[in-house]
C-alpha cells in the first residue's frame, strides 16, 4: 500500500494545484496525447523486456500494490524451528510463511537429508539466493530502463498537437481556439514526465528496495540451514540468528542450552 499511497498524495497535489490555478480539470485530458505516451512506452516494453521475466514483472507489480512486509521476527521463529525439526532426523520441511526464505529452507533440508557436505549446500544455496536477486534486479532495472522513454514520447504527442495547431491557424482559427489546442499539445509532454517520474521510477526503485530487503531474509534462512547441518546448541543457534536482525526482531525461545522459555 506505500506505493499507492505515493500515488494517491501526488494525485491529490496535482489536483490541488490545478484547482489552485482556477483550471479545468477537463482542460488536461488528451486522449491522443495519453494514446502515444502509454501506446509507445508499453512497445519499447514489448521490444526490450526479456521475454522470460515478463511473469516476474507482473509478480513484481502484484507485490508493489499489496506491498507485502517481511517479518523478520517470524523468519527467525521458523529459522529455529526448522534447526530444530532437522536436528531430530525429519528430511523434509513444510515452511510455514510463504516467499522464498520458506523455500530456501525446504531445499536445505533436502540437501542435509540427502547428506550433502556443508560446503555443498553453502555453494547450492547461495546460488539460488544469487539467482532470486538477480531476477528482482532485472525488474528493477527494466522499470527504470523504461523510464527513459514516456517523456520522449510526450513530446511525439506535444509535436502532433502541434501540427494540428498550425492547420488550425492556417484555416483561419480564432487565438482563443489556437491557445486551447496549444495547451492541448502541451498536455502530452505532462503525461510522458508523470509516467517516468511518478510511476516507472518510483516503481523500479521499489522493487529494488524489496529485492535488498528479501536478500536479508534470505541469508538468515542461509544461515539456519548451515546451523542446522552443523553442531552446537539451540542455544547457541538462536544467538547466531538474533545477531543477524534488529534487537526487536530477536527472539528469546530458549534460555539455556537445554531448555524453553
Amino acid at each position: 500500500m506505500v506505493y499507492l499511497s505515493g500515488l494517491v498524495i501526488a494525485a491529490i497535489a496535482i489536483v490541488f494545484s490545478v484547482l489552485h490555478l482556477r483550471q479545468d480539470l477537463s482542460n488536461y485530458l488528451d486522449p491522443v496525447g495519453l494514446a502515444v505516451v502509454l501506446g509507445g512506452t508499453l512497445a519499447v516494453a514489448v521490444i526490450t523486456v526479456p521475454w522470460e521475466i515478463h511473469a516476474e514483472i507482473r509478480r513484481a507489480l502484484l507485490r508493489l500494490l499489496t506491498n507485502p512486509r517481511i517479518d523478520y521476527r517470524a523468519i527467525n521463529q521458523e529459522c529455529l524451528d526448522f534447526i530444530s525439526t532437522v536436528r531430530q532426523g525429519i528430511g523434509r520441511y513444510t515452511p510455514r510463511n510463504p516467499g522464498e526464505p520458506g523455500k530456501l529452507l525446504a531445499e536445505g533440508a533436502e540437501l542435509i537429508s540427502l547428506g550433502f557436505e556443508e560446503s555443498k549446500i553453502r555453494s547450492i544455496l547461495e546460488e539460488h539466493i544469487f539467482q532470486t536477486i538477480e531476477r528482482r534486479q532485472r525488474v528493477a532495472n527494466s522499470l527504470r530502463g523504461l523510464a527513459k522513454y514516456p517523456p520522449a514520447f510526450g513530446l511525439v504527442g506535444t509535436v502532433l498537437g502541434l501540427v494540428s495547431l498550425m492547420n488550425a491557424i492556417s484555416a483561419g482559427a480564432s487565438s482563443t481556439e489556437a491557445g486551447s489546442r496549444m495547451a492541448v499539445a502541451l498536455v502530452a509532454t505532462l503525461y510522458g514526465l508523470l509516467l517516468a517520474n511518478l510511476v516507472l521510477n518510483p516503481a523500479g526503485e521499489n522493487v529494488l528496495k524489496t529485492a535488498n530487503e528479501e536478500r536479508r531474509s534470505l541469508e538468515l534462512a542461509l544461515e539456519a540451514v548451515m546451523l542446522a547441518a552443523g553442531s552446537g546448541t539451540m542455544l547457541e543457534a538462536q544467538e547466531t540468528l538474533n545477531a543477524r536482525v534488529a534487537p526487536t526482531e530477536r527472539i528469546r525461545a530458549l534460555v539455556d542450552a537445554g531448555g524453553e522459555a
